[in-house]
């Protein structure tokens, strides 16, 4: 389908070059912005700190945050993050490596895949289509463990693809090794998901779209699952030890099978969620959909079958999981970008060409809409310039989709090109200036600026702010409360102490509604001031990426420091 793009590329080229033309683009893309943005959301500081925390203790078996078990994730994202700071110093960039790199490997094993069943020249075109995938862009540079898991279900699905091939290899080699080693580390970067997707897609393959007996003896499911056992045992019969089973009833029974049945932050899970969110997760190559799938099953054949049950097996796990987050099917999107690739060009109608001219209007309307609410006069001017710089992204990846559909479709050949090279070489610039957005005015990073180094005997509590952030950026265990009481007890001992009490909050969808703030705390705020007049006092307001609001912030300093 994209194989216009590289017409001039042969063989031997794509080949010899592939590699590091994928690495060249993954430093392109991947590294502006990663230094200087500040911790995101909740789980980014979580993983950043937990791994501090454990190089703190010495431990390589428990991970802990905050001074207290975090049993959220196995611990291989930890073990990765901790060779980095090693290396680098614990910083932003050192914690966010791990994902750039998996991210890059997945480009190479997804140029590997295509190379195998097609050419290198299509299998460059899959890589780079990876790379360039909005999801990815997004995952790609965040301190979480998806991208170390996708990466293991990509081997897993790379060494089945082998083994479920005619030519299936004899006694136990290199693709079993690869396929349960890949199953074991899998489970040690996210847990039982990079187990099930493999298992649901060999299903999915055998009993929906190939329906051909399976040779399942030649898996050799008994000694291989040992070896992915013995692999998750070597870690987890300790950590359960440890922690007197507590990591098992807690990470797989809290964080795994009640999210299952809870929706997450008490939201309702949306029918079709994933299918909708998929618009925006695999664009701008979400265009060619239409034109992929006819091709694609006009080439139907075993691998392709395997492949599509790849690309579907997480759509169908998670369907029936409550809590629904976008990337959690991104284990597939490594199959939709190889069969985008595999896909030979085929005559297009009318309703592919509506299909792509209405994904892109789509995308553009976003922009729009995110340009219009830039300008609404309630917005905090930071706030502003974000949502800005985040609609030159999406209008960057839909210029860039309209000219491969230019270019697939023969129109303009060389200008196409052109525009092309031009649009991926201007992606770094808003990526580089939304992690400097965010970080002028991210609450934590600031109010450690103006703070400065905290001694370590200095008590740190937050009051109605309970933002993991203030962890990482302090590096100090801090206490969360939303009682007046507790922060009474807390300024009045003798210790010294820093105290970070919300004043007011504006959400970003109620501030476009009601300039008057969510959350207003404000008398409380003032009277505890009041009554601590020798307290050095920091009054800050800023973004608040784990809720997308805008807070209103007073630091109190004890003069004891």
């Amino acid at each position: 389908m994209l194989s216009p793009l590289f017409a001039r590329f042969n063989e031997s080229t794509c080949r010899r070059y592939g590699v590091w033309l994928l690495l060249l683009l993954t430093l392109v893309l991947y590294l502006p912005g990663s230094a200087v943005m500040p911790m995101m959301d909740r789980d980014e500081p979580r993983f950043a700190h937990a791994t501090v925390e454990m190089m703190q203790r010495g431990t390589w078996t428990i991970p802990y945050f905050n001074e207290e078990y975090r049993f959220d994730k196995p611990p291989l994202t930890y073990w990765w993050m901790r060779l980095h700071y090693n290396l680098l110093g614990i910083n932003e960039l050192a914690a966010r490596l791990h994902s750039i790199i998996a991210t890059w490997l997945v480009a190479l094993v997804i140029f590997g895949i295509a190379r195998r069943l097609s050419d290198a020249r299509r299998g460059l075109i899959a890589g780079l289509a990876w790379l360039l995938t909005l999801q990815v862009l997004v995952h790609g540079r965040l301190c979480v463990a998806d991208m170390p898991m996708v990466l293991f279900v990509a081997l897993a699905m790379r060494a089945l693809l082998e083994l479920s091939g005619p030519a299936v290899p004899s006694g136990f080699s290199r693709w079993h090794w690869l396929l349960y080693l890949s199953l074991g580390c899998g489970f040690l970067a996210k847990g039982p998901v990079a187990l099930l997707i493999p298992m649901l897609a060999l299903v999915l393959y055998r009993f929906a779209f190939w329906r051909q007996p399976y040779p399942w003896r030649t898996l050799q499911p008994v000694k291989g699952l040992l070896i992915s056992l013995a692999i998750i045992a070597a870690w987890g019969v300790p950590a359960l030890v440890e922690t007197g089973g507590l990591f098992w009833k807690v990470g797989m029974g809290e964080h795994v099978v009640d999210r299952g049945t809870r929706a997450f932050n008490g939201r309702f899970p949306v029918p079709g969620y994933y299918l909708a969110t998929a618009l925006a997760s695999l664009f701008p190559w979400i265009i060619l959909l239409p034109q992929v799938w006819t091709a694609v099953r006009r080439q139907w054949s075993a691998p392709l079958a395997l492949l599509v049950s790849w690309l579907l097996a997480p759509y169908v796990i998670f369907t029936f999981y409550a809590t629904q987050l976008a990337h959690y099917v991104m284990p597939g999107f490594p199959a939709a970008v190889i069969l985008l690739a595999l896909a030979k060009e085929t005559s297009t109608t009318r309703w592919h060409r509506w299909w792509s001219a209405g994904c892109i209007g789509l995308m553009l309307l976003v922009c729009g809409a995110a340009t219009w609410l830039s300008q609404h006069p309630e917005l905090p001017p930071g706030l502003s310039i974000l949502l800005i710089h985040g609609a030159l992204l999406i209008l960057l990846l839909a210029s860039l989709g309209g000219l491969v559909l230019c270019r697939v479709y023969g129109w303009g050949k060389w200008p196409t090109l052109v525009g092309i090279i031009a649009m991926v070489l201007l992606l770094p610039f808003p990526l580089e200036l939304m992690g400097r957005d965010i970080r002028q005015m991210h609450s934590a990073a600031q109010l450690r600026d103006k703070v400065g180094t905290v001694p370590s005997e200095v008590e740190c509590l937050a009051w109605q702010f309970a933002e993991p952030s203030l962890v990482f950026h302090f590096d100090r265990p801090w206490k969360y409360t939303s009682k007046m009481e507790t922060v009474a007890k807390h300024m009045a001992r003798k210790n010294p102490t820093i105290t970070v009490l919300l004043r007011r909050e504006w959400t970003l969808a109620q501030a476009l509604n009601n300039p008057q703030p969510a959350r207003d705390f404000s008398k409380e705020v003032d009277a505890i001031v009041a009554a601590h007049p020798g307290h050095r006092i920091i009054p800050f307001s800023g973004f608040n990426a784990a809720r997308s609001s805008w807070v209103e912030l007073i630091l109190l300093q004890s003069s004891r420091q």
